[in-house]
């Protein structure tokens, strides 16, 4: 599917009288921010780089210690960076700076004692590095050992092998003979870039992209945040964290290959308490020590923060020890950040998740006043019934020219009934979510608008085609609103566009309870082009929740249930691109329109407005409250067990209103269809699709299901039956 140029459309919140001010929603702002995945890690990171910045302000560390910081960055970064891959997979590795002995004074005593050319020293370092950590990884993924214990056992076990190698090699490590590719990785540079920076750099870019970007990463990610559930889903397990401890290794052998280099000479501390540093590091970064969550780019942020504080504890002439100490002070104190700060950042974002908005309504009209063309009537009682206990919920229509009539299911089922007769019916079609619009295009094909799925084509056969399920996505959204998600009805222009009515860019199809409450501008109607190319034509509207191609084929119209309002947007002509109102202040919230064959539209309401409802949308700080301390089902909403369609025209006029006061029969009508003579009543919490027969008065000579502006095939015309 393309998408073409970023596009808005049509502000609707000031189309409706929306005041600017009332489009901001400071709480979900706060909300949306911390839900964000680099906020796992932003707190604990800002914190680190504050203390770094404290610590260079009070010290005499400055610009000339940049490339002494960078050196060791370079080496313990390389341990960082593995150890954060074995953090996200769920586990721990001690044995790092161990394994950065074992590969230094390796790689040197096959250097100079065993005399192993360069060129094989260099991979036999990393992969001597990727063999201890595979010693790590089969105790851990293959015996089923505790990774703190294993990797603390390990930890003294490769300790002790490099004191070995230093004590028995220790009087034949002399001077090194002179060697370009030695010098090279300890002194070289590449491209100005010291060496060991460079190899560092490329290692960084491969480890967040692997992490961030590939199966790899995303199976590394799901086996730290839930084992049992990674694999149920098919994810090899075992693999996975043995595959991380061996990349830790290999990691830890390339930084004791690099210290080798630039150091030339042997070291019976080198590695020792690298550790320490390692975790310290990717804990001041963001890392969390629960599992499934970090970047190695903050991992590195926290290794510069930690050498900062070396360089500082040098500079200052202080003792060795008092390095530690800060490092295990520092270590405990964002151990435990990190523990609160991931609580209490989803359990605030959770709260302050829903943001009512304030919403003023007109005068409540009053229905129950006899004499009116809204007084309450029984008219849609004697609808018979079609597909009585086989639909679960058909929230609109579509019937054909033959009278077969297609409706949605609950369950994701199209269903397919051959006529009034056909109390069987049978499924049609399956989408794997919920059809909510239906209407036929300019060639009689099937459109449904999928909730948490798009638009899609259904086909004679019974199979889908996707039309469309993304636009572009705002610029300056912190939420990815590029899916279609609450896609709720549809209708074709004459050109062939489709225009859809998105009611939210927060939240799915069946949560549109939520976003009743909620009472925001996050609504939208998108056009989908013959193509497959989409744009938005009218964003922040209100629960845009229905859309009608008027007659004239040069508008379409718009129902706001939010707004209790119907509006006009031009789509060609002299006015295109205008959005103009033809229903306000409606006494109900209305949902999906149609057209009738006497050049009208029917349009039925999903609730009606009540005095406490009005009442509360004047007030969102209530509602806000309701929604953070009552049940999704005990919430105050306005009247949604109601059974009203009505008829209006193209100049706002209220024409005729259908009722059934009994409610027995169809308590809920959120569509209705009209085709030869009847009307069709669906609704979303019905189990039957109502069909009612018309008065011979209301009845015209239009096809209602017919693309206006299109030529009408021969034989179209309505057939009125009884």
């Amino acid at each position: 599917m393309r998408i073409t140029a970023l596009s808005r459309g049509v502000d609707a919140h000031t189309y409706t009288g929306g005041r600017r001010r009332e489009r901001s929603a400071p709480f979900r702002t706060v909300s949306e921010l911390l839900g964000q995945r680099w906020m796992e890690g932003a707190v604990p990171l800002g914190l680190a780089i504050l203390l770094s910045l404290v610590v260079t302000v009070l010290t005499p560390v400055g610009a000339g210690d940049t490339p002494l910081i960078l050196d060791e960055t370079t080496e313990k970064g390389l341990l960082a960076v593995g150890l954060t891959i074995v953090l996200v997979g769920g586990g721990i590795d001690l044995s790092v700076g161990s394994v950065v002995g074992c590969a230094s004074l390796g790689a040197m005593v096959a250097s100079r004692v065993w005399h192993w050319p360069t060129a094989l020293v260099m991979p036999a370092a990393v992969l001597a590095g990727a063999a201890l950590g595979a010693v790590n990884g089969f105790l851990i993924a293959r015996a089923g050992m505790r990774p703190f214990i294993t990797t603390l056992v390990t930890l003294v076990g490769f300790g002790g092998a490099a004191a070995a190698l230093q004590s028995a090699y220790s009087f034949r490590l002399g001077a090194a003979e002179p060697d370009l590719a030695w010098e090279f990785l300890g002194a070289g540079a590449v491209a100005g870039i010291p060496t060991g920076w460079f190899v560092f750099s490329v290692v960084l870019l491969v480890a967040h992209v692997g992490l961030t970007r590939t199966r790899w990463g995303w199976w590394i990610a799901a086996v730290g945040s839930d084992r049992r559930s990674a694999r149920r889903n098919g994810i090899p397990v075992t693999r996975v964290v043995f595959g991380t401890y061996v990349l830790s290794g290999a990691l830890a052998g390339t930084a004791g290959l690099l210290t080798a280099a630039r150091l030339g000479r042997t070291d019976p501390d080198v590695g020792q308490g690298w550790e320490l540093v390692a975790l310290t590091a990717v804990v001041l970064g963001g890392v969390s020590l629960q599992g499934g969550r970090g970047s190695v780019l903050r991992a590195t942020v926290g290794v510069v923060v930690v050498q900062v504080i070396q360089q500082a504890t040098i500079a200052t002439g202080a003792e060795g020890s008092a390095y530690t100490v800060i490092l295990a002070a520092a270590l405990l104190l964002f151990s435990v950040l990190d523990l609160k700060w991931g609580k209490y950042r989803q359990r605030t974002a959770e709260k302050l998740k829903i943001d009512p908005g304030r919403i003023t309504l007109g005068p409540l009209l009053d229905v129950t006043e006899p004499g009116s063309v809204w007084t309450v009537n029984n008219r849609l009682t004697d609808a018979s019934p079609i597909g009585l206990g086989k639909i679960e919920g058909a929230e609109d229509c579509a019937v054909d020219r033959d009278g077969t009539l297609y409706c949605g299911d609950r369950r994701g089922w199209v269903w397919r009934f051959h006529g009034p007769e056909d109390t069987e019916g049978e499924i049609f079609a399956r989408t794997g979510g919920f059809p909510l619009g239906h209407v036929w295009d300019r060639e009689r094909r099937l459109l449904v608008a999928v909730g948490g799925m798009g638009v899609y084509r259904v086909h004679p056969d019974g199979e889908l085609e996707l039309v469309a399920n993304k636009v572009r996505r705002s610029p300056f959204s912190l939420l990815d609103d590029s899916g279609l998600r609450a896609v709720d009805d549809l209708d074709v222009a004459p050109d062939g566009s489709i225009y859809v009515s998105d009611f939210s860019t927060r939240t799915n199809a069946a949560e549109y309870m939520v976003e009743l409450v909620e009472s925001r501008p996050n609504g939208r109607v998108v056009r989908i082009d013959p193509d497959g190319s989409t744009d938005v034509v009218i964003s922040h509207h209100l629960f845009p929740n229905g859309v009608c191609t008027a007659h004239d084929g040069q508008s379409i119209l718009v129902a706001s249930t939010g707004l209790c309002r119907v509006d006009r947007l031009w789509i060609a002509g002299p006015r295109q691109g205008r959005m103009e109102p033809v229903l306000e202040n409606l006494p109900g919230h209305p949902d999906n329109m149609s057209r009738s064959s006497d050049g009208n539209y029917w349009l039925p309401f999903v609730s009606m407005r009540t005095p406490m409802s009005d009442l509360l949308g004047r007030y969102p700080a209530v509602r806000r409250r309701m929604t953070r301390e009552l049940p999704l089902d005990s919430w105050v909403v306005p009247q949604l067990n109601v059974s009203c369609v009505m008829k209006f025209n193209d100049r706002g006029e209220v024409l005729d209103v259908l009722w059934d006061a009994t409610l027995r029969n169809h308590p809920m009508v959120t569509a209705v269809k009209e085709h030869a003579g009847h009307l069709y009543l669906c609704g979303v919490s019905n189990n039957r699709v109502g069909r009612l027969a018309l008065d011979a008065s209301q009845v015209g000579g239009i096809d209602p299901s017919h693309v206006p502006g299109t030529p009408a095939p021969a034989g179209s015309a309505v057939v009125v039956g009884r």
